[in-house]
């Protein structure tokens, strides 16, 4: 795990306050594939022309994301490029999926602050501002003199993450949806509304994956042990996934912990765990005392005889020993009009 020392020095605090450093670049990563269609990526890349054009003093640069990942590298040699001492403001213009890219290229480099512009078929991590704000967070001219807030992340493995990490059927459920979205794309682009058909589809085939929903794990939750079949693991930094969903209502990206929902697996019928799914995504887990089970923990660590299916903000990979841990206020986030995150209203305490 890198050292995080360096994120919390003097001029990156004074950043956190809302007030200017003495000096600032900007680096705009764009996602085209957030877009329905050509028009869209240059209206936005014309939108940031246009007030850095009227705001001369201030430096900025455009890069078009090429493939996943590729904004890491990009991050990493534009911020080794600029003046020791300048912080450097990421923009991540696209949804969860480039967002996962630039946390990843921010992530343990000294000045950095990142902003979250929500153009992409999900934009969850926005949402722990509140609903409806996504609108506040494309304004360039907000984006560029807003204040930070610190936040926590997720390290699990190599990677970093800033809402959530899944295991079992959830992580099944988002693999099938994927798959129907890489083929439904030209659908997608026509009308985003067929997405959250995308996610039903795919909740489906999940839920239906024996294999998954009773594999055995042995799950460490802060040194406590337990070794059973589950048929999901969600652990959240933040509450929202999935579009329009928030299972783990009192995850808060800035806590200091991670909330943690158990499903069980053997013994429990598909019909009854696919009732219970609706107001499970909705945070009315607390409504199935003998299926769910909430902890909220620093640490977890899973383990299986089988590889482990694991979804780390919509990046699917498997391994079979995972650690999941929270950093506490690893990231600068930039918060448009000086807004919080914002507690859901369902939000329930630990048993």
């Amino acid at each position: 795990m890198p050292n995080f020392q360096s994120i919390s020095d003097r001029e990156a605090a004074g950043a956190s306050e809302g007030g200017e450093s003495a000096r600032r670049t900007h680096l705009f990563v764009v996602n085209p594939r957030s877009f329905r269609h050509a028009g869209g990526t240059d209206k936005i890349v014309a939108e940031i022309q246009a007030y850095f054009q009227s705001n001369a003093n201030e430096t900025h640069r455009i890069h078009i994301s090429r493939y996943p990942r590729d904004a890491v590298s990009v991050i990493r040699k534009f911020a080794a490029s600029v003046q020791e001492g300048t912080a450097v403001r990421v923009y991540a213009v696209g949804g969860d999926g480039i967002l996962f890219d630039c946390l990843n290229g921010v992530v343990g480099l000294p000045n950095m602050e990142l902003a979250v512009v929500p153009y992409g078929s999900t934009n969850d991590f926005v949402r722990s501002f509140g609903e409806g704000k996504a609108e506040l967070f494309r304004d360039i001219a907000k984006q560029v003199s807003a204040g930070t807030v610190k936040t926590d992340i997720i390290y699990c493995g190599s990677n970093y993450a800033l809402n959530f990490c899944t295991v079992g059927m959830e992580s099944a459920s988002i693999m099938h949806t994927m798959r129907l979205t890489r083929v439904f794309d030209w659908a997608i682009r026509l009308s985003g509304r067929i997405v959250p058909l995308m996610f039903i589809i795919g909740g489906i085939f999940g839920i239906l994956d024996r294999k998954v929903r009773e594999q055995q794990y042995r799950v460490s939750l802060d040194g406590l042990r337990a070794d059973e079949s589950f048929a999901s693991i969600n652990i959240a930094n933040g509450p929202c996934y999935g579009g329009d969903k928030s299972a783990v209502t009192a995850a808060m990206p800035n806590d200091g912990v991670l909330d943690i929902l158990l499903l069980a697996g053997k013994k429990i019928s598909q019909l009854r765990i696919l009732m219970s799914i609706p107001r499970y995504l909705r945070g009315g887990y607390h409504r199935y005392p003998g299926l769910f089970v909430y902890r909220r923990t620093r640490k977890v660590e899973i383990s299986s005889n089988v590889p482990i299916l694991v979804n780390l903000d919509g990046e699917v990979f498997f391994d079979t020993t995972i650690t999941v841990e929270v950093i506490p206020q690893a990231v600068d986030i930039v918060a448009v009009d000086g807004l919080e995150y914002k507690r859901r209203p369902d939000a329930r305490e630990p048993q």
